[in-house]
């Protein structure tokens, strides 16, 4: 895994979140409704200050929005008041984010069908849906922020 990976869980209703980040013009990402929630999953080569952004209109919509951006050697984590790293995280963010993180785990372990989701992400199983989101923010949502069941069917 090449490109760091991004999600942002909340606990939003799907179709709820999917109306609400149409009217902020918010996006692109894949949605993938899970049982605790939404996990949004933006496009592959989002930066950290975007992905920030957009946890930041998740988090406007009303919902909790927990942002996780990972790589096989480090991971940061960020709930907007709180934020963390483990790992060798200046790739993640950048050097100045970099220095106002502090070093800890996260406070609380992901929702299971969370972690299920992020095991499929570092399988590679949303890639056909992630790389094909537009590059650009503003384009109407329902184009660019489809709702892709990647749990579906569970592992073993």
């Amino acid at each position: 895994m090449s490109v760091p990976r991004t999600l942002i869980w909340t606990p939003a209703p799907t179709a709820e979140l999917q109306l609400n980040l149409h009217r902020a013009a918010a996006g692109p990402a894949a949605l993938v409704p899970v049982a605790s929630g939404t996990v949004l999953l933006p496009r592959r080569q989002i930066g950290f200050p975007a992905a920030l952004r957009l946890a930041e209109q998740v988090r406007e919509t009303g919902a909790a929005a927990l942002l996780l951006r990972w790589s096989p050697t480090a991971e940061v984590w960020t709930d907007g008041e709180q934020a963390g790293s483990t790992g060798s995280a200046r790739r993640l963010v950048g050097l100045l984010r970099w220095w106002r993180l502090d070093a800890r785990p996260r406070p609380a372990a992901l929702p299971a069908d969370v972690a299920e989701v992020r095991s499929l992400v570092d399988e590679g199983r949303a890639d056909t849906w992630v790389t094909a989101l537009p590059d650009r923010v503003g384009l109407p949502i329902n184009t660019v922020l489809p709702v892709v069941p990647v749990t579906q069917g569970g592992l073993a």
